[in-house]
């Protein structure tokens, strides 16, 4: 339940709220009705109303990878709980009694979840910038590393924690909701809690963006770290790091100030032997598609297929998560699902030899206001979205 758990944090975070217990059957009927009228398929879609508009959605599979449960924070702080069905695509909203149970929250305006690193044990940023690993109402440790209130803390291997520091204004493009972005990196031991790697970026830049990517991008047992680096002259670049701070390889800048580009994931897109990241570039201007491979004997991040127009982000949100990567039509390789330029479509892609092509387009009920989740098992996948009319959609598909 660590997702879920965490979520409860994200809408005390966020807004304050509580859970709903009216509108249980009339959200049961309506899943089921939209599952029969697609029962033939090989997917099925089920849109339920909700309480408000769903900013963050989280999923868990639960009852030994049975059946799913969505947790969905709405605008209002409100947190609406649902279990689907993976078999049938039936969902049930969940009552008060059956979520997840609160837990103390830390103390301060906080504007990041805290991340569970293991039961009852929490570590965020507190307002100051320090770290701070805390359990059941108790401060264990706190680390004055002068990190990015708004970054994102990602956990890795060996219980480590990445989060970005030294904030700075010298890069006034606020694309992310304001003019402070981080100049460096920090990596600590979650067991020792303690610092074991700090690393700054060159002076002229800034990491233009909250959520790293961290990830064995070569597959040889060791992670490495996706920075967006940006400064007035050049724009924005990638730049990917070893864990020791040590630049491996850079990509092209954009060649031109305040425009953006967003990281955002890792895959075996392509082929198993070679992993590539995706990204869009100026996701708010065209958005442009790229899959890049990274030439490790020249030291370059190198585009290898390209095409327009998607969109992963909206001006000034915290929200970067609109994407996930899942094989839903089982056939081994594994595609990228973004929304369209306008965000009222969810578009899946897929990798070829020639670049790559859209493989599935579902309309949705209005325009993305969610993450998009994505749940897989051996035979079946779910696609989880929500939009600003006030709807969560769920897309199931099986072998």
């Amino acid at each position: 339940m660590r997702k879920l758990l965490v979520l409860l944090f994200t809408a005390l975070v966020i807004l304050a709220g509580c859970s709903p217990e009216e509108n249980v059957q009339e959200v049961e009927q309506e899943a089921i009705d939209n599952t029969e009228k697609t029962s033939t398929s090989k997917s099925s879609e089920t849109t339920i109303n909700l309480n408000g508009i769903p900013i963050r959605i989280e999923a868990e599979k639960v009852n030994n990878d049975a059946d799913v449960e969505l947790a969905v924070v709405l605008d209002s702080g409100e947190i609406q709980r649902f279990r689907v069905v993976a078999e049938s695509g039936q969902l049930t909203e969940l009552t008060e009694k059956q979520t997840a149970k609160t837990v103390p929250q830390p103390k301060g305006n906080l504007q990041v979840p805290p991340l569970l690193l293991e039961e009852n044990e929490f570590v965020y940023i507190d307002q100051n910038g320090d770290v701070v690993f805390w359990s059941e109402e108790q401060e264990l440790e706190r680390l004055a590393i002068n990190a990015l209130p708004d970054s994102n803390l990602l956990v890795g291997d060996k219980n480590q924690v990445l989060v970005l520091t030294q904030p700075s204004t010298r890069y006034d493009h606020g694309i992310l909701g304001d003019q402070i972005e981080a100049t460096g990196f920090a990596i600590i031991d979650g067991d020792k809690k303690e610092v074991v790697q700090e690393t700054s970026v060159p002076q002229k830049d800034v990491i233009e963006s909250l959520k790293p990517i961290w990830v064995d991008w070569d597959q040889n047992g060791t992670k490495e770290i996706i920075l967006t680096l940006s400064n007035d002259q050049e724009g924005a670049r990638l730049v990917l790091y070893d864990e020791a701070g040590k630049q491996l390889a850079e990509g092209e800048p954009l060649g031109q100030s305040h425009r953006w580009r967003h990281a955002l994931t890792v895959e075996a897109f392509h082929s198993t032997d070679k992993l590539e990241l995706a990204e869009i570039t100026t996701p708010h201007i065209g958005g442009n598609l790229q899959f890049i491979e990274w030439d490790q004997e020249n030291k370059r991040l190198k585009v290898v297929a390209s095409g327009s127009e998607y969109s992963t982000h909206s001006i000034g949100s915290k929200n970067l998560d609109m994407h996930t990567s899942v094989d839903s039509n089982s056939d081994g390789q594994i595609e990228l699902w973004v929304p369209s330029q306008r965000k009222d479509e969810l578009i899946g892609i897929q990798r070829t030899a020639e670049g790559f092509e859209t493989i599935k387009q579902f309309a949705l009920q209005g325009n993305l206001s969610s993450n998009i989740v994505s749940v897989s098992s051996e035979k079946q996948s779910m696609l989880v979205a929500g939009t600003d009319s006030a709807t969560v959609t769920v897309w199931t598909f099986v072998e």
